[in-house]
């Protein structure tokens, strides 16, 4: 279930790239067996809150299994954990393919577009 309210993060603007948007999706971390769910969203990574501590490190590759809500069928993403907090973890995405990228800006674009007005 995705949950339509939007608005974008504030983080410090010389850490990012890219515009980053809240965004909360059901998220597999293949290979780890704990509920995750995807609570913002960049075209660089997702920060994903974890429901319990898991031993894991930054560094660490995972891959993500999730259904964006824009497509028909699941995709598989590589990703690199880049920082842990108390809440969970943030991952950068590495080796995209291009049609898994557009499927990302897609995604992205549609609830870019879905967000209020301030």
């Amino acid at each position: 279930m995705v949950l339509l309210k939007r608005r974008h993060v504030q983080v410090d603007a010389d850490r990012r790239r890219n515009t980053r948007i809240e965004f909360h999706i059901p998220v597999v971390i293949l290979g780890i067996d704990a509920e995750a769910q995807i609570v913002d969203f960049s075209l660089e990574g997702f920060h994903i809150e974890l429901t319990s501590d898991l031993e894991l490190a930054v560094g660490q590759q995972i891959y993500l299994a999730l259904r964006l809500p824009t497509e028909r069928d699941p995709v598989r993403i590589k990703a690199k954990i880049v920082y842990i907090d108390h809440k969970g973890i943030g991952c950068c995405f590495t080796d995209i393919a291009p049609p898994l990228l557009e499927k990302l800006e897609r995604c992205f674009n549609v609830f870019t577009s879905t967000l209020p007005i301030e």
